[in-house]
């Protein structure tokens, strides 16, 4: 179990860092799920992944918004 220090710093235990190879520097998110919260480790990753592949048949981020906006005078 973990304790929360003065500074409201949690201190995860080494078997969940093995297990999400959690390494000092990474960034994690704390995320609420029902009635939990859950620890989301690399948050930035999981947004690219979920975005990925999004604009693949576009050449630049221009063309997509000039595709989405309509022809800007």
């Amino acid at each position: 179990m973990s304790k929360v220090t003065a500074k409201y710093q949690v201190t995860i235990p080494i078997n969940v860092r093995k297990e999400l190879n959690i390494s000092p520097g990474m960034e994690v998110d704390i995320a609420k799920e029902g009635q939990k919260y859950v620890l989301v480790v690399d948050p930035i990753a999981a947004l690219r992944n979920k975005w990925r592949g999004k604009f693949k048949n576009r050449t630049t981020t221009m063309a997509y918004l000039d595709e989405v906006r309509g022809e800007v005078d």
